[in-house]
């Protein structure tokens, strides 16, 4: 009997956890699979991800060049498209005077990805918005709750460095990335983003 009471309850916390996420943009839903959510998930609360690395170039068999802020991961190119739905962010690389972050479905981006909804990416943010000196200390989701997002045609280049980017994923999520470094193979960033 004990047996069945603890079955029912687990299946009573799954179906109250399915039905409670909220929707973001366009209406998406956070996506089914929540093995991953962040363990911190208090109204105000920030998941950071510290010295994520992006490939400079495709086609890197170590580095990624998307990322997932429900996974907390940085994925190769040769990502399975059942994760599609779960990728938040593209790195694009022109040059080290024109990088920027992008949707993965965004135009510019080489990789064409099934399941993937619309990032807002605001790649120029002024100190005035938000001061890189701030990342490091962001620990309210109300700081990144009343940011105005939109997606911009900005880029930094490596002499810019760091940087910040805001940005709000397709299930309505936002969040900040502070590009730290650039080496031979990778730019390294911290993204911080709303739970």
């Amino acid at each position: 009997m004990k047996r069945y009471l603890l079955l029912l309850m687990a299946a009573f916390a799954l179906a109250y956890t399915a039905c409670s996420k909220e929707s973001g943009i366009d209406g998406n839903t956070d996506p089914e699979d929540s093995t991953s959510t962040p363990p911190n998930t208090k109204k105000d609360s920030i998941v950071s991800y510290s010295s994520v690395q992006f490939a400079l170039l495709p086609g890197s068999e170590t580095y990624g060049r998307v990322f997932s802020t429900i996974k907390g991961k940085v994925y190769t190119d040769n990502v399975p498209d059942s994760i599609g739905k779960y990728l938040d962010l593209a790195f694009i690389n022109f040059g080290s005077s024109s990088m920027f972050f992008a949707s993965v479905n965004d135009p510019s981006f080489d990789l064409k990805l099934p399941g993937v909804t619309t990032t807002l990416v605001r790649n120029t943010v002024p100190d005035s918005v938000l001061a890189v000196s701030a990342f490091d200390t962001l620990s309210h989701a109300a700081t990144l709750n009343k940011q105005t997002i939109a997606t911009d045609d900005g880029s930094f280049a490596s002499t810019d460095l760091p940087v910040l980017i805001l940005f709000q994923n397709g299930y309505g999520k936002k969040g900040v990335i502070k590009v730290k470094s650039m080496g031979l193979e990778t730019i390294t960033a911290d993204i911080k983003v709303v739970y």
